[in-house]
């Protein structure tokens, strides 16, 4: 009796860490562990042929439970969830380990993995590869929320992202169908200065994880001294929508007369972002914003409880300046919760103005220009709007 890994690595990941795999492609690894022996098989995301030889392994296998390990960063968490829709493979019988390649590995955090692996991940004798296996076959099974970002933008509007080549680097327009973008969320979205700071760290990151840490916080620091409009310039109203997208709730900045509305959501003073958490971890290992963060004295009478990833509740929060940001880790308590919700959720933007701003979805980082709304949902390709995941109970983020 044993158990089969499926382990698909991103090669560019993380500072390139994945490469350490390529010598294992589309090959296989025993190992005689405990509570049951374990096989792990590798292939290469990146690769057409690798990757395919890899789900049409999963697709031809029997087993019940199909598991797989994502080698990378959080956004080839759901490159991988894609790949395996589009090769029509059920999800509702896969399991996804995330395996912490990448910069920010917040997905991998939440779940009890960490945000980092050892240099050398394999080790002599296969010993470090092998410690990471006899986690996984004592790991526990949960659900874990995605969800659907729709975002609609003016005839006039487009959205840029940082594309690398060779020996090049620069912005580039997405090709959008009907000026709307889609894409699933697992971690977070947030729109404003957090998501600048992430747009010029893309712009100038370097091949080195450790470098790469100076780099967001030179972001940061430069960022303090450039004007991004604040939610007040940007954002008209955020709404409460229900199943047929029709409004329920609708929130101005606060007023007089809307001020303490159990229902509606509170945007106090004058921010710079607004961040909606799926998990309880961001840009990198920051952990317990929501349960450390500050609140309006009239919501203390509203129960907000603890924030998780499989409760079908999304955790919307605030911070008025960049130090706010950048001091969390050293001085929690420094965002502001404005609302638990289920969704849906649509945000509007302002009409009559021409607009830029940032946004970032699980870490990918976008400048937009002259959108109309943007919009979150349970996502609906998926059972319940939900993945199966493999957590680590022992390094589970409280």
């Amino acid at each position: 009796m044993e158990q089969v890994f499926y382990l698909f690595y991103n090669s560019v990941s993380g500072g390139n860490r994945g490469q350490q795999f390529v010598k294992y492609d589309q090959q296989e690894l025993i190992f005689e562990t405990k509570p049951k022996n374990a096989r792990v098989k590798f292939f290469n995301i990146y690769e057409l042929a690798s990757r395919n030889k890899g789900f049409e392994q999963i697709k031809q296998q029997q087993q019940n439970d199909t598991y797989i390990v994502m080698a990378g960063g959080d956004g080839s968490i759901m490159w991988i969830v894609g790949l395996l829709l589009q090769y029509q493979i059920d999800l509702n019988r896969c399991i996804i380990i995330p395996f912490p390649f990448g910069t920010g590995n917040d997905f991998a955090n939440s779940l009890g993995w960490g945000t980092t692996v050892p240099a050398d991940v394999i080790g002599k004798n296969n010993k470090v590869l092998q410690n990471y296996v006899e986690q996984w076959l004592i790991g526990a099974e949960s659900f874990f929320d995605v969800w659907d970002v729709d975002i609609v933008l003016k005839k006039d509007g487009f959205i840029s992202e940082i594309k690398r080549h060779t020996n090049s680097v620069g912005e580039l327009k997405i090709q959008l169908k009907d000026y709307k973008f889609n894409k699933p969320m697992i971690n977070y979205f947030s729109i404003g200065v957090d998501a600048r700071i992430g747009y010029g760290f893309d712009k100038n990151r370097t091949t080195y994880q450790c470098c790469n840490k100076i780099v967001y916080c030179w972001e940061g620091f430069k960022k303090m001294f450039l004007k991004t409009p604040k939610m007040n310039q940007s954002i008209e109203t955020l709404e409460y929508l229900d199943d047929n997208d029709d409004m329920q709730n609708k929130l101005l900045f606060k007023t007089q007369e809307n001020a303490g509305q159990r229902d509606s959501i509170t945007i106090p003073g004058n921010p710079i972002n607004l961040l909606c958490l799926n998990i309880n971890s961001y840009a990198g290992g920051l952990k317990n914003i929501w349960m450390n963060a500050q609140y309006e004295e009239g919501y203390k009478k509203y129960d907000f409880h603890p924030p998780s990833f499989s409760d079908g509740v999304l955790e919307f929060l605030s911070f008025n300046s960049i130090l706010g940001i950048g001091s969390e880790r050293i001085l929690p308590g420094q965002a502001t919760r404005l609302s638990q919700t289920k969704g849906p959720i649509k945000l509007n933007f302002k009409k009559n103005e021409p607009l830029r701003t940032y946004f970032q979805i699980d870490g990918q980082y976008y400048s937009i220009t002259n959108p109309i709304s943007v919009s979150i949902r349970s996502c609906q390709q998926l059972s319940h709007g939900k993945i199966r995941v493999l957590i680590n109970k022992q390094g589970i983020v409280q």
